[in-house]
């Protein structure tokens, strides 16, 4: 039988993860947010939904880790994609907010994939 680390040993390891998902989260719902007003919201809405769920995605796997849940890292994966998408979507508009969305949301991908063990330069995108 395979023994756990303890949430104290996770801590350290899943440090600047959480921190990166935390500014994610924060840029990302900021980004929806901003991107809504100024009646831009019809433009804008493919950028809000998808800000919108990388921010819940973000604040869901940050719980997972925090709290140390077995299946934390099953989600580190899925979210750098999220992530990547939601990156994706903001540099198409040129809003101030969507470029520091995007910048967070890169930094928390290539966060997310170090702690998943994986190269960001060799990672696929996942296929539904």
């Amino acid at each position: 039988m395979t023994t756990r680390p303890t949430a104290k040993e996770n801590a350290k390891r899943f440090a600047s993860v959480i921190q990166a998902l935390q500014a994610c989260e924060a840029a990302c719902t900021h980004c929806a947010t901003e991107s809504g007003k100024n009646g831009h919201a019809e433009a804008m809405a493919r950028c809000v939904s998808v800000c919108t769920d990388c921010a819940e995605y973000c604040a869901l796997t940050r719980k997972f880790l925090e709290r140390n849940s077995e299946f934390a890292e099953l989600l580190l994966e899925d979210c750098a994609e999220i992530c990547n998408q939601c990156a994706e979507e903001c540099d198409h508009h040129g809003q101030g907010q969507c470029s520091g969305c995007a910048t967070a949301c890169r930094a928390c991908v290539d966060a997310c994939l170090k702690v998943a063990g994986v190269e960001a330069a060799t990672a696929e995108p996942t296929v539904f």
